[in-house]
């Protein structure tokens, strides 16, 4: 019309260009053929890893009238995330993302000023290439971005769940056989995995799946959902290097048994006889009886009291005690365990007024367990299966930020063809969230992150 564009005269001619793909057709596709020559080699052989996934169709009509005006409100400069995360999904370099994250510098942790981050989840990948990071930072998000802003890309950081389900049905209620109904029943698992996971921002729910499971045949009793969380790492062989493993939830603590495994088996040195390869390793929790309360930490000191409140420490344990100090000017200085009590894997802390005390409020505290740390070790089975003690000390778990660490791990080999070792552990909730630039799925490749098991009702 002449004022947000050139208004077009009689005559004119208009040339479009654009990519037409076949959408899908190319997913599963896992034969391939090179064509062309390897500089110097007579002879080559292609060993597909993978097959392909994903591919799109089309933009529809209504995801265009959706995203254009996000378009024309951001004017090609990135002010608001809502700008970042447009230009990105609109990015003209053959990238498309299942997901995108963005958040402020001030937002991290820990803060960063003057930096946006943003993380990108790729349409049928895990993460975006060296190359792919570099041309979305040039060419998409620095001519954008405001001058004293700069924008950088990470990777997704992804918490696998692997679900075992144990369904109970009545046979009488269905012409399917059991094995007929544990696929069911793993397939509804999957797609309600792919709606509700594998983004960011998302969460995990054990009732959503016990529903889903509950609504895939009319003869299905009941079931129950156990969950462990899960990190893949690719270590680097023969350096010792530590890594830290986040899980972001709360990790449970094993009493008597090891609550964390790895798979598959490593190979190390001996780190007495370095000449000797010892096979078949594996992580564990060094098993050990929880302890009681070590100290409370005031998150409000409250104000106006007249005397010390009193502190009652509730939880799963037996036996904690504590008393609160308060200062002149009726705030609670300090509290004091008194008894750390045994057997607490969770205590909350509450705080009350004495009975002569008609001002005092506000004041609360949180409980500092003993144990909140453990430790990891190694061990393999010898020839006759009996276990043994590699490194008693191979790293550390912080059971209550969901991190483990391993410490100086230096791998001879990693016995299968990826390279790739799993660590899981059991949360100590069925409600497992994700944000920033976290991601929870379920591995499609993984055989075994989903297990059914089904067992007939009898009379």
């Amino acid at each position: 019309d002449g004022v947000l564009g050139t208004k077009l005269s009689d005559g004119n001619i208009i040339s479009v260009s654009y990519i037409s793909t076949d959408g899908t057709s190319a997913a599963g596709a896992n034969n391939f053929t090179l064509m062309d020559n390897l500089g110097g080699y007579l002879t080559y052989s292609l060993s597909p890893v993978l097959p392909a996934t994903n591919g799109g169709i089309k933009e529809s009509i209504d995801s265009i009238k959706f995203q254009a005006p996000k378009t024309f409100a951001a004017q090609k400069r990135a002010v608001s995330k809502e700008d970042y995360i447009t230009a990105l999904q609109q990015n003209n370099l053959g990238v498309s993302f299942d997901a995108v994250s963005v958040w402020g510098g001030q937002e991290n942790e820990p803060p960063v000023y003057g930096q946006v981050f943003v993380a990108l989840k790729p349409s049928g990948a895990y993460n975006l290439t060296s190359i792919q990071k570099q041309k979305l930072l040039n060419d998409v998000l620095k001519p954008m971005s405001v001058m004293t802003v700069q924008p950088t890309i990470v990777d997704p950081d992804y918490t696998y769940l692997q679900l075992t389900a144990n369904v109970f049905y009545d046979p009488k209620k269905t012409n399917l056989t059991s094995n007929q109904l544990r696929d069911q029943v793993k397939a509804a698992m999957m797609t309600a995995a792919t709606n509700n996971l594998n983004t960011f921002n998302s969460t995990f729910n054990i009732t959503d799946f016990n529903n889903t499971i509950a609504a895939v045949n009319q003869s299905i009793i009941t079931n129950e959902i156990s969950v462990q969380v899960q990190k893949k790492i690719f270590p680097i062989l023969t350096s010792a290097t530590s890594y830290k493993l986040h899980y972001g939830v709360p990790l449970k603590r094993g009493l008597f048994l090891s609550g964390i495994n790895s798979s598959p088996s490593i190979k190390v040195r001996d780190p007495v006889t370095p000449s000797v390869i010892v096979d078949g390793l594996y992580f564990e929790e060094v098993p050990n009886a929880t302890g009681g309360v070590e100290s409370i930490s005031l998150i409000n000191p409250g104000f106006s009291y007249q005397t010390a409140p009193k502190v009652t420490i509730l939880g799963d344990g037996s036996g904690a005690t504590a008393e609160a100090q308060i200062s002149i000017n009726g705030t609670i200085r300090e509290i004091v365990v008194t008894n750390k009590g045994t057997n607490y894997t969770s205590a909350i802390v509450q705080i009350t007024p004495s009975t002569n005390d008609t001002t005092g409020q506000l004041g609360a505290a949180v409980a500092q367990l003993e144990g909140r740390y453990g430790t990891l070790r190694t061990y393999y089975n010898d020839a006759t299966n009996v276990k043994t003690i590699l490194n008693s000390n191979a790293g550390t778990i912080d059971y209550q930020d969901g991190v483990i660490t391993l410490s100086g791990f230096s791998p001879y080999n990693v016995n299968n063809t990826l390279g790739e070792l799993s660590v899981s552990v059991k949360p100590t909730t069925s409600i497992i969230s994700s944000d920033y630039n976290r991601i929870i799925t379920i591995d499609p490749y993984d055989s075994t992150a989903v297990v059914v098991n089904v067992t007939a009702k009898t009379w």
